[in-house]
């Protein structure tokens, strides 16, 4: 029999308000919306529902979520495999009409002769670095092979793609987002057609606040917008959007008044850092039954403010409840708000059941 908690609750009809809200502000700005569903692993109610709402593009970096979004919905979504491929997965993709971003040609080259065997025509987008430093071809290495992708008899350059804050923090900026519309309006003059020009993620979106309208981008891939209504590259929650769909439950299994051995030499924890005791002398903690492989303690906020959390082990969580004028019982269920590094955890885990409300 499984465990009651810890337990993730999904309130759908939060997501839901922010669907529809992010559906209208992109038609007024001439923004195709493409729902990224990384963060939940593509779980089926939370696609039922974009789709339902009018989401007709998904975008995941695992095939195994596409493919689980392709067997749920109708024929016609629209899927983009946001991951560069693997050669392993090369098949998969043409076979199964998905769209890669690709950043080598010899991946190109591999695509155009799978699908070439196969008779088909495969989609793809070119990912353009833009300073992440992460993937993406140079600008100059798309000039110096521009020629060579017309040799591609069995690959459609649907469009370019970039993204940015997702390694390095890079913001992207007028400056940036100008010079991608530049090159997209360069190769369709040299291609002679429109191709489209896809942005992500959510941190995008201050520039459309901003200058309310920005000619020449065509879709914007969302995810934390989505389910949380934050911006966590740039710290702070969309105005205009909801937080608190994710709330996370875990049991308390220890209170105890505690004091961490301040003589012996102190190394690392199990994961490689550093936790520092709150105070001095002996101070009272709770451990509660929920730990790293089941979320991210750096991602949890806690309605007790004078309760910290100290530190996690793969499957405890440790809180200094000193200061606090609550009384806390063993037994007792307590809940976070849960970010997108938190979330992302309780769905990889198996041990984090989830549930479903309005």
């Amino acid at each position: 029999m499984g465990n009651t908690y810890p337990l993730l609750e999904v309130d759908l009809s939060v997501i839901k308000r922010n669907v529809d809200v992010l559906l209208q502000r992109c038609a007024s700005w001439h923004l195709q919306l493409v729902a990224v569903t990384k963060g939940f692993l593509a779980d089926a109610p939370l696609v039922s529902l974009f789709y339902h709402s009018g989401i007709a593009s998904f975008a995941d970096s695992n095939l195994e979520n596409l493919l689980k979004i392709k067997n749920l919905l109708p024929p016609g979504i629209r899927l983009l495999f946001i991951s560069l491929p693997m050669k392993e997965e090369i098949e998969t993709i043409v076979v199964e009409g998905i769209t890669p971003f690709v950043s080598h040609w010899e991946t190109v080259e591999a695509l155009n002769l799978e699908a070439k065997k196969r008779g088909k025509v495969v989609p793809i987008f070119l990912a353009l670095e833009s300073g992440d430093a992460r993937e993406g071809f140079l600008p100059e290495e798309i000039e110096e092979m521009g020629d060579k992708i017309s040799n591609f008899s069995h690959i459609h350059i649907e469009g370019i793609c970039s993204t940015l804050a997702c390694l390095s923090g890079v913001l992207p900026d007028e400056r940036i987002l100008q010079r991608l519309v530049d090159f997209k309006e360069k190769w369709e003059k040299k291609w002679g057609r429109k191709i489209i020009l896809s942005v992500g993620g959510t941190t995008f979106l201050t520039l459309w606040e901003k200058e309310k309208e920005i000619k020449g981008v065509d879709e914007i891939r969302l995810g934390e917008a989505l389910l949380l209504g934050n911006d966590i590259s740039r710290g702070k929650p969309i105005e205009w959007l909801e937080g608190g769909a994710f709330t996370l439950k875990a049991e308390i299994v220890e209170i105890k008044s505690k004091e961490p051995d301040r003589k012996r030499d102190k190394g690392f924890d199990a994961f490689g850092e550093i936790n520092l005791p709150l105070g001095e002398g002996k101070r009272k903690r709770m451990i509660l039954a929920l730990g790293k492989q089941d979320s991210d303690e750096h991602q949890l906020c806690f309605a007790d403010e004078n309760a910290k959390i100290i530190g996690a082990t793969s499957n405890y969580l440790v809180m200094d409840i000193e200061e606090s004028d609550k009384i806390y019982q063993v037994g007792e269920v307590v809940q976070f708000q849960a970010g997108y590094g938190a979330v992302l955890r309780a769905f990889l885990s198996p041990y984090v059941r989830k549930a479903y409300h309005w």
